[in-house]
């Protein structure tokens, strides 16, 4: 007798395995496809909690009419990199040296980044950034229209903060109440307040700052419904919108609540026009590089003493210049752009210097006066008063 059994699909020979012997192989499998699909959703889920950091470029600050767009970010003809610094061309000196300004490249984590993280894959030069440290509570659909916020504030204050050392007098107009960030879910939120909003009065009462429009809510109790004046992504023509206000979340010292930050837009009057265009780059962080670049510009063009020299920081209209994050980045970005000094905020010098090789000098500062100093003292710079 033939012991070998013949089943469908299988021929002499071949041994059908009984299906109580499948069944563990089949639950195996099951088993396997089950733990993959969760350690999926592990990376996917936890891959939205953060971003990378990783070194960006770092462009050079320009009067060219030759920086021009390129593959949806300005360059020169040769590829370089570049910001477009414009001023009348009857103040324009050439200059001797290259001023550079640095970004980071910022985009959400994917499970793949995730997963090389855990695994102490990531590298050096990348960085994990929780969306908490990176955006506070302010929602992430409101970071780019706060970048290009931050980028026009940072262009308004280098050309103030230039002007101020040179001895021109500058005077700057408040316009009233601009909304940086609203949090989903707040008052403002439901009643359709955006960001890049500008509130110019509060039920008829005209505000032409951020404290002044701060100081007319905290007047109002939990439940009152004002009506804001509010230019819609700054347009001349307002619309009124009805808010109720409500009573503030725990741990927040104030008698109302609305839900958004704000800061007073100011138009400088400028004794003559200038301004930077960085294309798609956002963010303060190039402050002090664009206003060493007018300075060096509107001069005699020997600031730099002819180094290329990079800077990070943002700055304010009187030349204080403060922190901007992901400086390791930058550092690692500024060297391969050839800088050889790289001037940060003092609280982040620590974090350049340790990856700075020592062919790069890096140089804390907390004032552009340090910046100018540095620059004359140890470079050669030149900067006529």
């Amino acid at each position: 007798m033939n012991t070998d059994e013949t089943v469908a699909g299988h021929g002499p020979g071949e041994r059908a395995h009984p299906w109580w012997r499948q069944k563990p192989v089949l639950a195996t499998a099951v088993a396997l496809l089950v733990a993959v699909g969760v350690l999926v959703g592990i990376a996917v889920h936890s891959a939205g909690q953060y971003f990378v950091f990783a070194p960006g470029t770092a462009p050079l600050v320009t009067t060219s009419s030759n920086c021009k767009p390129q593959g949806g970010e300005l360059a020169l003809p040769d590829g370089t990199p570049c910001v477009r610094l414009v001023v009348p061309r009857s103040k324009a000196h050439a200059v001797s040296g290259r001023l550079l300004m640095v970004d980071v490249e910022v985009s959400q984590a994917s499970p793949v980044d995730w997963a090389e993280y855990e695994l102490g894959l990531l590298g050096s030069q990348r960085q994990f950034v929780s969306v908490v440290a990176y955006a506070g509570d302010t929602p992430t659909s409101e970071l780019g229209c706060q970048d290009t916020q931050q980028m026009v504030s940072a262009n308004q204050d280098a050309a103030m903060a230039a002007f101020r050392a040179l001895h021109y007098p500058v005077k700057e107009k408040k316009l009233g109440a601009q909304i940086e960030a609203v949090l989903s879910g707040t008052p403002a939120w439901n009643a359709g307040i955006k960001c890049n909003d500008v509130i110019t009065a509060v039920d008829g009462k005209p505000v032409d700052s951020a404290t002044q429009f701060v100081t007319v809510l905290r007047r109002l109790s939990p439940g009152t419904t004002v009506t804001l004046t509010d230019h819609r992504d700054g347009a001349k023509t307002a619309k009124q919108v009805k808010v109720r206000l409500t009573t503030p979340p725990p741990g927040l010292a104030s008698r109302v609540y609305l839900g958004v930050a704000v800061q007073t837009m100011v138009k400088p009057e400028l004794p003559f026009h200038v301004s930077v265009n960085a294309g798609g780059i956002g963010g303060p962080s190039a402050g002090l590089a664009f206003t060493l670049a007018i300075l060096d510009t509107l001069t005699a063009g020997e600031l730099t003493g002819g180094h290329t020299v990079a800077a990070t920081g943002t700055i304010t209209p009187d030349g204080q210049v403060g922190p901007v994050g992901g400086v390791q980045q930058k550092t690692i970005a500024v060297e391969r752009a050839g800088a050889q000094v790289f001037f940060v905020p003092a609280a982040e010098y620590s974090q350049a210097k340790l990856v700075a090789s020592k062919r790069l000098h890096v140089v804390p500062v907390s004032t552009l006066q340090q910046a100018l100093r540095v620059l004359k003292d140890r470079y050669g710079g030149h900067l006529p008063q």
